[in-house]
């Protein structure tokens, strides 16, 4: 972000960020009558998000899980809120009455951070006068950040928000979720009919029923072994479909590169079956989906 300009933190809930991404709102508004020190925001200013997983939650389970860009700030009467009613977000926090004014933060460009950031992992973050690290910061509505400060700020928070890959269990339990909202039956680690080997994660419609889907996330590099189980997999119940989930890999075309050759030689009989995905394509899908989980499952309900 520009050196010359400030930055701050909002102090929210996690329902409302949620709330936010879903309807894609552009407002974010503050109690009405309050006083906030958001004078000093100019456009272009990042505001990093802090979120409560509920409003009574203890500070120890805070955390940053993204930010926005700050467009415009203005002190609004209740009277002239209607116009920006319809891009805010009222939860916990009362639109203004008529009588009533509140600071609201118009913004564009919300990110939501691949890994959310608790309160307590920021002791390294400080400002260039504070006298204690960010994780001790007194931090209630609304946080200003210099101009002076802002850049190694913000930078610090999404240093360690930036997910270099997902382990072998974090995209196992994301294919477990995504599966359970399209009402499969999803089981982890099944072992095949012959109990020869155990496969990732299994799909099937109906609990009596063949798996449809078969799943393997490779670790380690570990592609041969992973392809060997879906083969045998395909073999012993007819797998309709077969993933392959690299999890080495966060470019698709790179992930897609690495099984080629193995599908012209070994593992060809399973080539017009396989899917190949890396692990960011699982995860952003999975991400994507999330906030919509319910709807999903009303979808999908048979």
């Amino acid at each position: 972000m520009p050196e010359n300009l400030p930055a701050g933190i909002v102090l929210t809930t996690l329902r409302w960020f949620e709330e936010c991404l879903k309807r894609g709102c552009k407002v974010f508004h503050f109690p009405p009558n309050r006083r906030p020190n958001v004078g000093g925001l100019r456009r272009g200013s990042i505001c990093l998000v802090l979120a409560k997983p509920h409003s009574e939650a203890p500070r120890r389970e805070w955390a940053f899980v993204g930010e926005f860009t700050v467009k415009e700030v203005k002190l609004v009467r209740g009277e002239e809120f209607r116009e920006y009613a319809s891009k805010a977000v009222e939860m916990e926090v009362p639109f203004p009455r008529p009588g009533e004014a509140s600071w609201v933060v118009e913004f564009e460009d919300v990110v939501k951070y691949d890994r959310p950031i608790k309160l307590a992992e920021c002791g390294d973050v400080r400002t260039s006068t504070s006298k204690k690290p960010m994780s001790e910061w007194v931090i209630l509505g609304f946080t200003y950040v210099k101009p002076e400060d802002a850049p190694r700020v913000v930078e610090a928070i999404r240093r360690k928000a930036r997910r270099e890959g997902l382990s072998h269990d974090e995209l196992i339990e994301e294919l477990l979720e995504l599966g359970s909202w399209l009402s499969f039956v999803v089981r982890r680690e099944e072992p095949t009919p012959d109990r020869l080997y155990r496969v990732d994660v299994t799909w099937r419609d109906a609990e009596a029923h063949a798996p449809l889907k078969a799943f393997e996330v490779e670790a380690s590099g570990g592609v041969d072994l992973a392809l060997t189980r879906l083969t045998h997999a395909r073999h012993m119940w007819n797998c309709d479909q077969l993933w392959l989930i690299v999890s080495d890999e966060a470019r698709a075309d790179r992930a897609r590169a690495l099984v080629e050759p193995r599908m012209r030689g070994t593992f060809a009989s399973i080539g017009d079956k396989l899917r190949v995905l890396s692990w960011k394509e699982l995860h952003d899908l999975y991400s994507k989906l999330k906030p919509h989980q319910e709807l999903l499952k009303d979808l999908a309900k048979k």
